[in-house]
């Protein structure tokens, strides 16, 4: 009768809650715009500019506005959205105040390409209404202050995406279909009785 009951469950497909997609909305820049947080969403933002191309040191920034601290984890970058390098360190933790945390500085060797692309990965239990802040932030001569790089006349560069998550309802668990309920277990019954003899 176990077994009968897990099919049965198994065959409705309407109990569990539906999975959502975690980027909700995506804009021109950024593929997660908007995303669900009961899921963990993998943002790739994207980051065009003519004076991309005349820089080589560069870093990534985040920060919140929720009130609350978050760690955001697979913290990397890309020149042609294929091949993603990580930075280090790899996740950060989001101060609950609102500032920014930084990534180490990246020399690329090479200047960025344009579009530059950023990616990691959004954790559940972002509070609706929350936002995540991601900075670009590029300069051509590796000019900096304690670590975060700095303007001075290097052609600095801070570009900012922001992703917000939002409360997204799930499916209500519902009740076997009637017919197919008792089809399924009239059917079960005639199983054993076969079984029986």
């Amino acid at each position: 009768m176990g077994t009968a009951l897990a099919l049965a469950l198994a065959l409705s497909g309407t109990l569990a809650p539906k999975a959502h997609g975690a980027c909700l909305t995506t804009v021109a820049e950024n593929n997660c715009a908007t995303f669900d947080a009961s899921t963990p969403s993998m943002a790739t933002q994207t980051f065009t500019s003519a004076n991309l191309q005349t820089n080589r040191y560069f870093q990534l920034a985040l920060l919140t506005n929720g009130g609350v601290s978050y760690t955001i984890t697979g913290l990397s970058y890309s020149n042609d959205n294929i091949t993603f390098t990580n930075f280090s360190p790899t996740s950060l933790s989001l101060n609950a105040n609102g500032t920014r945390s930084y990534t180490n500085i990246v020399d690329n060797v090479i200047n960025l390409s344009s579009p530059f692309y950023l990616r990691y990965t959004l954790p559940t239990g972002v509070a609706p209404g929350s936002v995540i802040q991601g900075t670009l932030i590029a300069n051509n001569d590796g000019d900096n202050n304690l670590g975060i790089l700095s303007d001075s006349l290097n052609n600095y560069q801070l570009i900012n995406r922001d992703s917000a998550s939002v409360s997204v309802s799930s499916a209500v668990p519902a009740p076997l279909p009637v017919l197919g309920a008792a089809g399924f277990f009239a059917y079960s019954r005639q199983l054993r009785r076969r079984i029986r003899f």
